[in-house]
């Protein structure tokens, strides 16, 4: 790995801590951030940084190309409801991009954008790169633990989760009572979450699981601070996340937090 990479930064905390640990690894981040949905305190996290809207790839690209950056790391998603914006302007060379694909599913997009880098001398690496303290391993989190009937909803949701996560619709279950409550789709894990609690009441289990063979290049799976914020909002009961493939950001506040509610998180 070069001592200077690119960063292509989405939403919330990740890429800046990932920008923090390359730093501390003696590696210069040059990125380039999505206006209104990468977080402005990346600036202070990088040696250069520019903002771009949604559809300006072919200015990202000559961005990266001009610092010289042969390679990139893509950290934190980018909101899919963005495609669906009347105002959305989009340039020729992701116009072609979406037109050539035969399904608009998360992975055909970004296996499709990453060979358009690899086109252009820019190779993707792994998104965990100096952040592999983030990735649970088996075990409890929490304070507390599922209860028996906890489990059963954990172990009824979990095959439900991996295949749907496999068929890339989303990578997060609601269950109660064997019950699924809500399956993620493009509106994200919180809202899912919230989803899935209108229609349960209180004391559901979120299970989020990565895909089968999970590319780590991109759009990995995360939880973080605001995450258990949402369980307590809606008075979850468990979060069952899976080891070493879940990126957890803000692990000790999160779990501070989640102790004082008894929202029990493992990891599986």
């Amino acid at each position: 790995m070069s001592k200077k990479i690119g960063l292509i930064a989405g939403r919330s905390r990740y890429p800046l801590l990932l920008a923090e640990a390359a730093k501390k690894q003696g590696v210069s981040v040059f990125a380039v951030g999505i206006k209104g949905e990468t977080l402005p305190e990346l600036a202070n996290y990088v040696s250069e940084v520019y903002w771009l809207d949604i559809g300006e790839w072919d200015k990202l690209i000559g961005l990266l190309k001009r610092a010289g950056i042969k390679e990139a790391i893509m950290a934190g998603g980018i909101s899919k409801t963005l495609l669906f914006r009347n105002d959305l302007h989009l340039d020729r060379t992701v116009l072609e991009i979406l037109n050539s694909l035969k399904d608009k599913r998360d992975m055909s997009i970004l296996n499709a954008f990453a060979q358009q880098l690899k086109n252009e001398g820019i190779e993707l690496l792994d998104a965990t790169l100096f952040l592999e303290d983030l990735l649970p391993g088996k075990g409890g989190l929490t304070e507390r633990l599922p209860n028996s009937g906890e489990w059963e909803d954990i172990k009824f949701g979990w095959d439900i989760a991996k295949e749907i996560a496999r068929l890339d619709i989303g990578m997060t279950v609601v269950v109660k009572n064997k019950v699924v409550l809500a399956v993620e789709a493009m509106e994200g894990t919180d809202e899912t979450i919230r989803r899935g609690a209108s229609l349960g009441g209180e004391g559901t289990v979120v299970i989020k699981v990565s895909r089968f063979a999970q590319d780590k290049r991109f759009d990995l799976p995360v939880i973080g601070q605001e995450t258990i914020k949402v369980l307590r909002e809606v008075k979850a009961r468990v979060l069952a996340i899976e080891a070493g493939e879940v990126i957890f950001i803000d692990r000790a506040i999160a779990i501070e937090e989640a102790n004082k509610a008894g929202l029990a998180i493992v990891a599986l």
